[in-house]
């Protein structure tokens, strides 16, 4: 009976010691369900482009928005602008919305919100897809920027991505 009692103290002990030796750090991950938001609400927007949505959702310590643009070619992960505010620039567009830049330089150009590369590829089928990337500073905050654009041959136009401005919520950061 000794030899039990004894067994479980042990036990006990050894659990409850391991226990506690044990670092604790919580990790917290703050994701809020997508809401629809208007075009003023948007760090940049796509001034003249048919805009079919506009997005945003808190990440962690990260702001997403995106727009789903007019998409005539149906193709998958395009016409989509997504642009995150966060502590760091991001490198790639996030793999949800499915659409990879381009691994080659760009072209580089300017606009208001600053420097930004882009790249033109034509599909197979004549269809012409445009990629962007663009990172900002504005205070302690980065924005990022990632745009996949598809339209058919004559319908292609670069200029709206040179006419981008930051809007008055960009200017407050």
């Amino acid at each position: 009976m000794k030899v039990s009692v004894l067994l479980c103290t042990l036990a006990g002990g050894a659990t409850l010691s391991g226990c506690q030796l044990m670092q604790h750090q919580p990790v917290s991950h703050h994701f809020h369900d997508p809401v629809p938001v208007h075009d003023y609400q948007l760090p940049i927007y796509p001034q003249g482009m048919e805009v079919v949505g506009n997005y945003r959702q808190d990440r962690n310590q990260s702001i997403w928005y995106w727009s789903e643009l007019a998409n005539p070619t149906l193709q998958r992960g395009e016409n989509l602008i997504v642009q995150i505010i966060a502590n760091k620039p991001i490198s790639v567009p996030p793999a949800q919305f499915a659409f990879a830049l381009p691994t080659t330089p760009g072209e580089r150009k300017y606009n208001s919100v600053g420097a930004y590369q882009r790249w033109v590829s034509i599909m197979p089928n004549g269809d012409r897809c445009t990629f962007a990337e663009q990172h900002a500073k504005r205070a302690s905050k980065y924005l990022s920027v990632f745009i996949h654009y598809c339209t058919t041959e004559e319908k292609h136009s670069l200029t709206w991505l040179d006419e981008l401005r930051p809007s008055f919520f960009l200017e407050e950061l």
